[in-house]
């Protein structure tokens, strides 16, 4: 990867960044029904890339658990704080979470996608050309999958408090 492309891959990542934290200013419509499709789909690239870290250190997938299940406890947590308004009639729940949530999400990403940049800046141009992976300490494989897992269960965690208030409401 040389200068230019990883400059365009900052700015992609930085411009998607900033989308999410325009779009968590503003109060979210989840259908109750559909609020699963997000966190199925990064789950299913959580358990790739936990996947392919274990394939290069074994208890990468241990740190991945420990990642899901206090990503589910900050997401808990964030659902505690985010303003949320249910119209059951409609299976729709309003919701809008606070700056300190966003920001959670947005630095544990942050530090996933910081982690594998810093990997591949100690590769040479032959070994980046080559498609290869970067080499993995067991250190970096269990933090970054933790650290996705912690992502993704922070999702999980956010729409299963949704789910549990918008059961609990009267109709």
């Amino acid at each position: 990867m040389n200068s230019t492309q990883t400059i365009i891959l900052i700015v992609i990542i930085v411009a998607l960044l900033g989308f999410r934290i325009y779009r968590s200013t503003r109060e979210q419509r989840w259908h109750i029904q559909q609020m699963w499709i997000l966190p199925a789909i990064f789950l299913v690239i959580t358990l790739g890339y936990v996947a392919l870290d274990t394939a290069q250190y074994g208890l990468a997938s241990v740190a991945g658990v420990i990642g899901l299940l206090a990503g589910f406890a900050v997401g808990m947590y964030q659902g505690n704080h985010t303003t949320l308004r249910i119209d059951k009639a409609s299976s729709v729940a309003f919701i809008k979470v606070r700056p300190l949530g966003t920001l959670i999400f947005i630095g544990i990403l942050a530090l996933r996608i910081g982690l594998r940049m810093s990997m591949m800046s100690g590769m040479t141009q032959a070994q980046l050309q080559s498609g290869a992976l970067p080499p993995v300490s067991p250190l970096e494989a269990m933090l970054g999958s933790g650290l996705l897992a912690l992502a993704a269960g922070t999702i999980i965690g956010l729409r299963w408090y949704v789910k549990t208030r918008y059961d609990a409401a009267p109709a």
